[in-house]
């Protein structure tokens, strides 16, 4: 440890006349401490809310669609080859789809439907549905349909469906349950509102996201040509990317490229995202304004360890330190002030991240998807917030050091005999 830091870490050791002092360097560090867990709490947190959508709507959506609506693609299998040889090795995997919104009914219960039908193996090669689909066997009736079709035999007489956990819960429905689907395409029907065809539940879907799990019903690709009298048409073809960021750009290409419509993951709910970042920027400064108090705090701290240091200013002067190893003392005294605030403020960011995480404190409304605050355990943001709470701390010790260099060797000797 070299001179300057010594002495730093001397004068913040103050002596018994001096306990004021004592108490001042005790609430600049707190200070600092409460703004340093502060903002890395703030935005430990909003960083844990915009992974955790990001990582929901990828589970619930494609990286890329590409469709023609209303219709649809013949000859599925020639574009998924023509797709795959001009991206590449890009992809992951590409899906078959179909959307087609109609209403279900149970017992007299109507609610809208999202119908998406998929090809279970190809849509787990695009994206993992297993985590958001339960029992994961459910996806495994869903195959058994594609492989009957794809041996030339018939559909169950009452295929299997897919329902999302609140649309669930809005029919009154079970797994078990049968529900209908009404197709309103037949002007024979004998109901009022279309064809009706029977589904049995097998699973439910549960991403987390709200405006899917109320309203998104899974088939399989034949029961969804079936009910919507499609043919062998699709809706489209789902790509999955080994890199999501990726997707605007290989999007743009498609688009240039294809005479289909083409939509990427981020523009499904990039009013979300953009107003995430908004809000990040404005609430991150609004927290920085608690470290910026803090350091007037510092500022005081020093202005009164100067003054009631005068004589030992004076004394290492008369001994020949130069103002510069002066300067460097109590600057140096601000960056400690500024580290050991910083060090607690790490330590109480991790106990209130934990306890936000673990314990359900606060109670989010359904806008906002999630039921509890996520919290993201980010290195950088630990670094980056510490580190500029020592940078501020050692900036408001700039001037107080300079005061400290105008102190003559004489100065502090003749107050202290005065006194």
């Amino acid at each position: 440890m070299n001179f300057s830091s010594f002495a730093a870490l001397r004068f913040l050791r103050t002596h018994r006349e001096h306990s004021s002092l004592s108490w001042i360097t005790s609430l600049s560090i707190a200070g600092i401490a409460i703004g340093v867990a502060t903002m890395i709490v703030v935005l430990s947190v909003i960083n844990g809310f915009e992974s955790e959508l990001r990582n929901r709507f990828l589970a619930a959506n494609a990286h890329v669609l590409m469709y023609r609506f209303p219709s649809g693609l013949k000859d599925v299998d020639h574009w998924e080859k023509n797709v795959k040889k001009f991206i590449g090795s890009e992809l992951t995997g590409i899906s078959p789809f179909i959307h087609a919104e109609t209403m279900g009914r149970k017992e007299g219960l109507i609610h809208a439907v999202l119908v998406k039908g998929i090809d279970p193996v190809k849509r787990q090669s695009v994206q993992d549905l297993k985590n958001i689909i339960r029992p994961v066997t459910a996806l495994d009736r869903l195959e058994d349909e594609m492989l009957l079709v794809g041996q030339g035999k018939s559909l169950p007489e009452i295929p299997s469906i897919i329902l999302g956990i609140r649309l669930l819960e809005v029919m009154n429905a079970k797994v078990g349950d049968v529900v209908e689907l009404i197709a309103p395409r037949s002007d024979n029907s004998e109901d009022p509102l279309g064809e009706v065809q029977k589904f049995k539940v097998v699973g439910v879907y549960d991403s987390g996201l709200q405006h899917y799990d109320v309203k998104l019903a899974i088939l399989s690709i034949p029961a969804s040509q079936r009910l919507f009298g499609m043919g062998q048409i699709v809706t489209g073809i789902e790509l999955g990317l080994k890199d999501p960021n990726k997707s605007q750009e290989i999007a743009k290409k498609l688009d240039e490229h294809y005479n289909l419509s083409v939509k990427e993951w981020q523009s499904y709910n990039h009013n979300i995202f953009e107003a995430m970042k908004t809000e990040r920027i404005l609430i991150a400064f609004m927290v920085a304004l608690i470290a910026f108090v803090a350091s007037f705090n510092i500022l005081t701290t020093l202005f009164v360890s100067v003054t009631h240091k005068q004589r030992e200013i004076s004394l290492l002067k008369a001994l020949g330190t130069p103002n510069r190893h002066v300067l460097r003392i109590f600057l140096k005294q601000g960056s400690f002030l500024g580290l050991f605030g910083g060090i607690i403020g790490i330590f109480l960011a991790l106990i209130l991240g934990y306890i936000i995480e673990n314990y359900r404190i606060i109670d989010l409304p359904d806008i906002y998807l999630l039921a509890k605050l996520p919290v993201q355990y980010d290195w950088r943001v630990y670094a980056g917030v510490a580190g500029a709470g020592v940078l501020i701390a050692s900036l408001a010790g700039l001037y107080p050091a300079w005061v400290a260099t105008n102190v003559t060797p004489t100065q502090g000797l003749v107050d202290n005999v005065t006194k």
